[in-house]
């Protein structure tokens, strides 16, 4: 349910500009007078994707995070190019990060997953019926690609051994949407 918004913008500032994001320094009215301050990180956007093989197994990649210097199990994902559309942008990173593209696609929604101090919106989709094809990897990305099974996938679920806030979004939304992807992922 949308609320419409009576807090007011009464100043931003550019903090840094980077490839990717920008950080502002922002000021607020809240509709009740009071003032208050906020540094908000913009950013263009993402998409996420839960690749689905031919034999029923889900394309997960492992990668290294600089900003939490470890590596995370998760599903491929990218930003948004300026003026490029999600599904777009869904089906180049697809190949980048997995070296398969997709014939079918699903949107799963869109989530925030930091709110409380970025703008980033991502898209979740599902992609299958799939087929081998290849494009460059970024050069600053450090994948490597985990097929794992349903069952595999759930299990390293229960143990905890996901920690990216999208994978979990986009994997609770499929599980939503389709009750068989719900017997083999949850207990």
């Amino acid at each position: 349910m949308a609320r419409k918004s009576t807090f007011k913008l009464l100043q931003k500032k550019k903090l840094l500009a980077s490839r990717v994001f920008t950080v502002r320094h922002e000021r607020w009215r809240a509709p009740d007078g009071s003032v208050f301050e906020r540094d908000t990180v913009t950013h263009p956007g993402a998409v996420a994707i839960v690749p689905v093989s031919n034999d029923g197994k889900i394309l997960m990649i492992r990668q290294f995070r600089p900003a939490i210097g470890d590596w995370l199990l998760e599903i491929p994902a990218g930003t948004l190019e300026k003026g490029e559309k999600p599904l777009a942008c869904a089906k180049r990173e697809i190949v980048e990060e997995t070296g398969f593209a997709a014939r079918k696609w699903t949107a799963l929604g869109k989530i925030y997953p930091a709110p409380g101090f970025c703008s980033e919106l991502i898209h979740l989709f599902v992609a299958s019926n799939l087929r081998p094809a290849f494009a460059e990897q970024d050069e600053d990305e450090h994948i490597e690609l985990a097929q794992m099974s349903p069952a595999q996938l759930g299990k390293a679920l229960r143990a905890g051994e996901i920690h990216d806030a999208k994978t979990l979004s986009a994997l609770f939304r499929l599980c939503l949407i389709d009750a068989s992807w719900r017997k083999g992922l949850l207990p």
